[in-house]
């Protein structure tokens, strides 16, 4: 998929991990607002790391033949976030799914509703994936609205499973499987532009 790896939505594009998108994930990634609602506030993540991780990504790639890792761009190419795939079962057909929005500014746009649409649907009719699930602390109500909106449904909770900011949280388990009814969103042909 490198000769093709940009997936086209709505509002942005999905397009795979590089070498050369280190900086700006390490920008991202040492934000403590923006980590704080990915579940690790207190990270710092060193440069060297994170092009560590971007190396691991890319071996990911090669094994699934397919991106584990993704640059959430405008549709003019600007980079406003990340997708990571993860916890993948080619047995199960299921994968984790984590993302963000890194531009702080562009939050409450709709763009973590298209990326996440967008996404799905390439998940469930290309790649043959029947569930994708994810987690976040019971403080984020805001992502909590954006899968919700997305068709995700609530699992599980994992009491007091998050250690942020000084105190315990729990963590919320949210699914959406390939066969899941459609959104409002996808019958209308359109995503939210509020919260996201």
């Amino acid at each position: 998929m490198r000769g093709s790896a940009v997936i086209r939505g709505e509002l942005v594009n999905l397009r795979a991990i590089e070498r050369s998108d280190g900086a700006r994930l390490f920008r991202w990634l040492n934000d403590p607002e923006i980590m704080r609602y990915w579940g690790l506030a207190d990270a710092t993540v060193s440069l060297a790391e994170i092009q560590r991780r971007i190396e691991e990504w890319l071996a990911r790639e090669a094994e699934l033949g397919r991106p584990a890792a993704f640059i959430i761009e405008s549709l003019d190419g600007e980079p406003l976030g990340f997708l990571l795939t993860s916890r993948e079962s080619q047995q199960h057909r299921s994968l984790e799914l984590s993302l963000l929005i890194g531009e702080r500014e562009r939050w409450g746009h709709g763009l973590g509703t298209d990326a996440l649409e967008t996404f799905l649907d390439t998940c469930f009719a290309q790649w043959g994936i029947h569930r994708v699930w994810l987690r976040s602390e019971a403080y984020n109500e805001r992502a909590h609205r954006l899968y919700r909106r997305c068709g995700f449904r609530q699992e599980a909770v994992l009491r007091q499973a998050s250690f942020v900011d000084g105190q315990f949280h729990d963590v919320l388990i949210f699914s959406r499987l390939a066969d899941d009814p459609p959104t409002q969103a996808e019958e209308d042909g359109a995503g939210s532009q509020t919260d996201d």
